[in-house]
């Protein structure tokens, strides 16, 4: 084989591996630069959510929050100044109790009557508070 063969095959072996090398970096540039604008898609469409969910929803949450703490906490310590008694049904139980058959008449509670379901909500916002600190 002649040198001038060689230099050839070899200048065009070179040119075609740099040719591969700059088409290979031109295509992840490409997907670089896409990923960019994905992200400032996404980006924007999440600033524009937040901006769109500020209508007053938080501060319905924390007036939720604030009225069970303050069930929870305050109401009885305030409760017990007053003698203004809680006035409840009183039923022989089972299961037609609860259809209102066997109301045995009314019993008056002295003192401040915590529901279960705002035990359930303290403990619900006790859960979210404690856990969400936990991720930050």
């Amino acid at each position: 084989m002649s040198s001038e063969l060689i230099a050839m095959l070899g200048g065009g072996i070179t040119g075609f591996v740099m040719k591969l090398i700059s088409a290979q970096m031109s295509i992840q540039a490409r997907a670089i630069d896409n990923m960019i604008n994905r992200q400032k898609l996404a980006d924007d469409s999440a600033d524009r959510a937040a901006k769109r969910s500020g209508d007053g929803g938080a501060w319905i949450r924390r007036m939720i929050a604030i009225c069970i703490l303050f069930s929870m906490v305050f109401a009885p310590f305030i409760m017990a100044f007053f003698d203004v008694p809680v006035t409840v049904e009183k039923t022989k139980g089972g299961i037609l109790s609860f259809l209102g058959f066997g109301l045995n008449g009314w019993k008056n509670l002295e003192g401040f009557v915590l529901l279960p379901e705002v035990r359930q909500g303290m403990l619900a916002i006790l859960g979210f508070y404690f856990g969400s600190s936990q991720v930050k």
